[in-house]
Formats: C-alpha cells, structure tokens, sequence
C-alpha cells in the first residue's frame, strides 16, 4: 500500500508539473483546450484503481511462488538433510570397516613376524641341536646337510629321536679301552670307566685318576693325588666316597685354574706394572726415613726445651748452650740459635726463631715431594697401562676376532691390572704424605712454642 500511493503522489506531481508548463509556454498558434479537473480527477482515479489491481495481483503472484519455493525447498533441505545422513552413516561404516582391515592387517603382520621368529628359533635350536648332538655321532651333521629338503618339524622329530637314544645309550656305567693323558702330558692306554657323558675314570699301569676333558673327545687325569684311590675303584675295592670332575662335554679342553699370586698379577701388567711396583717400594723406603727423621725431631723437642728451662733457671747458660749444640737435631739447633741472642730486644729474637724454624724447614719436609710425586705419578702410570692394553687388545680383534677369548685375556689384563696397582701404590702414598706432612708443621709449631717458652723464662728472671 505504501508503494501504491507513492506511485499516485508521483504521478500527480507530474501532472501539475506538465500543467504548469504548458500554461507558462504560449503557443499563439494553436489552441489549447480547457482542462476539465473532475474528469481528469475520475481518469487519475480510474488509473489508480487499474494500477492498484495489478499491483495487487502480482503482490498475491509473488506470495503464492514464494510459498510455494518455501515448500519446495524445505522439501528439498528434507531430502539433503536424509542423503547427509545416509552419507554419514556410510562413512562412518566405511571407517570402521578401514579401522578392522587395518587391525586384520596388522594383527596379520605380527603373526607373520610371530612365525618369522619361531621359524629362525626353531633353525636355531636345530642348528644347536645338531651341534650338541654332533659330539656323539660324526655322522649327523652330514646327513642333515644332505637332507636340506626336509621340513624342519621332521628334523625335529628326527634330533628328538637321537637325543633319546644318546640318553638311553649314556645313561649307564661303562668301562671300555682307550687312552688318555697323565698330568705330565703322557699318552697312556688303559681302562676308561664312563659314568654317563657326565664323568669318567682312568687307569692304567702308569698312572690313574678322575678324567677331565682335554678337547676333541679326548681326557686327561685330573689330580695326581687322586690315583691310589681310583687303582682300587677299578680293582673292585671302591671307596665310600670318590673323586669326581662333572663336565658337560668333552670337546672343549678344561685347564686347571692356576692360583694367582703377586707375582703373577704383576706379570699379567707387563713392564708398567712392574715399575709402578717399583715406585711403590720407592715411596715406602722414603716414607720409613721420614717417619724415622720425624720421630727423632719430635722427642728431641721436648727433652732439649726441659734441660735448657732447668739450666736457665739455675742461671747457667753457658751449660744450656752446650747441651742444645750437643744435640745435632733442627730443635737443637733452634734452641742453640735461640740462646745465642737471649739478650737482645724480644722483636729481634722472635724474627731469630722464625728465621731459624724456616732454614730448619728443608730438613723437616725431607722426602715429602717425592711421596707425593709417587702419589702423583702411579694413578698415571696405571691409565697408560690401560691405554696400552687396549690398543693391544683391539690390534688382537682386528687380526683375530673375537673367536677366541685366551687371546684377549693378555692385553685386558694388562689394561686392568696396572690401574689396580697404579691405585694400590697411590692411595697409601697420598695418605701417609699427607699425614707425615701434617706431622712436621706440628714439630714446627712445637719448636716455635719452645723457642717462646725459653725466651719468656729468660726474660721473667731477667726482671
């Protein structure tokens, strides 16, 4: 309605507008009919009211449309909105079906590295087992080598079968021919009573004794001491109680652990640790001296300062100066220095005693640098000892590998023992170093207050 009666005010300004123009232009030529306001008024509103229905009609037109794409659309929001859904369902089927092939896939991942694991296991154990297996029948390997097409469960089966008859077999006491070695490395034959694939016993016409491996299927008596009791084993006499060596194969060869000894450790450091020990004796021969000088010019203090106090109270100075210069020891002479200057002023004396315990000093601290440079050097010492060792350990893998542990056992030791002596030598050295370094600025300290207590007797009888 609003627009409808805008659209009427327009128009009727154009009209005045259009009427007032044509009244100010005069046309003296042509005629211009009289206006009749009542019909122009009916005209106007006779266009107003055509205007207003059409107006009307396309007002109800847009209503009806607009309604109408209203309903369309909220229909089709409707069937969006079920397709999102549908959509959404099916994705999210879609993922749960991705997140179970995924887990399928790894679940399938892990059995088969599961399997792949049990497979190398299983080749392992069989290789293993054929090892083991191999010292008591040569013959296995080879066959197993030439039968590469079996599964491994029939080789299983088949090592299963063998280990049993082996334990069937090894089960019992047996006595049989064969040799084997005396301790002086002599091969003698004789008698070789097996107790299982755990034990055995020799005995022969030279000697006797319980075996010990002695590598490759061979055996060696173990202990000399042992051949008087095992010669009435096999004599039919045995003894309430044998000798016994329990070993787990007889291809390895078993040595008698030897008992170390000093000497032996310091062997296994070679050169470094031998003169490692030789500073260590070093520091103990210095750190006896000093403890004997230290000794000495602590008790001498003591009686040279009662003497000298008793014959400066008798007022016999003359006998006080002979007994400290008898006395060829630092508080001697300090006490010698001391009474030589009595009488001068107190300040003048004291720079004598300082003087005196100072020039003294060399003699009291006698070998206590070299302790300590032992005590500085041995740790040193031990690390290129360790350094060496290593070196020579690591050129023996280079060249050899790791195959064979004997021949890294050399520079390991080597690398290890000269560090436990290089510490043995420096922590008892650093010790009693200080110790004995704290021991002489005592006697300093001592021989000071004695030189004081000798200047203050004097002076006390002086006044």
């Amino acid at each position: 309605m609003k627009t409808l009666t805008t659209l009427l005010l327009l128009l009727s300004l154009t009209l005045n507008t259009q009427a007032q123009k044509n009244q100010d232009v005069q046309e003296p030529k042509l005629s211009i009919p009289k206006l009749n306001p009542q019909k122009a008024r009916q005209d106007l509103n006779k266009a107003y009211q055509k205007e207003y229905a059409f107006l009307t009609a396309q007002i109800k037109s847009i209503k009806a449309r607009t309604q109408a794409y209203k309903r369309t659309a909220a229909e089709d929001k409707t069937k969006l909105n079920q397709q999102i859904s549908t959509l959404e369902n099916q994705l999210l089927s879609l993922e749960q079906s991705v997140n179970q092939k995924e887990d399928d896939v790894f679940a399938l991942e892990r059995n088969t590295e599961s399997a792949s694991d049990n497979s190398s296991l299983l080749k392992a154990t069989i290789t293993q087992a054929k090892s083991t297996l191999s010292e008591f029948n040569q013959q296995l390997a080879t066959d197993d080598e030439t039968n590469t097409e079996n599964s491994d469960i029939e080789q299983v089966a088949k090592l299963i079968n063998f280990a049993n008859q082996v334990i069937q077999k090894h089960s019992t006491i047996s006595k049989t021919q064969g040799s084997f070695f005396l301790q002086n490395g002599q091969e003698v034959h004789g008698d070789i009573l097996k107790i299982g694939n755990i034990a055995s016993y020799g005995f022969s016409k030279q000697g006797a004794g319980a075996l010990a491996p002695a590598g490759e299927n061979t055996f060696k008596v173990w202990r000399d001491e042992d051949s008087p009791v095992i010669a009435e084993l096999f004599n039919g006499k045995a003894q309430a109680s044998l000798p016994i060596f329990l070993y787990e194969s007889s291809i390895k060869s078993i040595d008698e652990k030897k008992d170390k000894t000093i000497r032996s450790v310091i062997d296994s450091g070679g050169l470094i640790a031998w003169i490692i020990v030789f500073l260590g004796v070093f520091a103990f021969v210095l750190i006896l001296l000093r403890i004997w000088f230290l000794k000495k010019s602590s008790s001498s203090t003591e009686k040279i300062l009662n003497k000298v106090v008793k014959n400066i109270e008798d007022d016999d100075m003359e006998h006080a100066l002979r007994v400290a210069s008898h006395k060829h020891s630092s508080s001697g002479r300090v006490m010698y220095a001391v009474l030589r200057n009595i009488e001068r002023d107190r300040e003048h004396i004291e720079d004598i005693v300082s003087e005196a315990i100072l020039h003294e000093s060399g003699q009291l601290n006698r070998f206590g640098s070299l302790i300590m440079v032992v005590a500085t050097v041995s740790p040193l010492l031990g690390l290129l000892g360790t350094v060496t060792g290593m070196i020579s350990t690591f050129d023996i893998i280079t060249e050899f590998g790791t195959g064979d542990p004997k021949l890294l056992s050399e520079g390991i030791s080597v690398a290890l023992v000269t560090t436990e002596v290089g510490l043995a030598v420096a922590i008892p050295a650093l010790l009693f170093g200080n110790i004995l370094s704290g021991w002489a600025e005592r006697i300093k300290d001592d021989m000071e207050k004695a030189a004081l207590r000798v200047i203050n007797v004097f002076k006390k009888l002086q006044n």
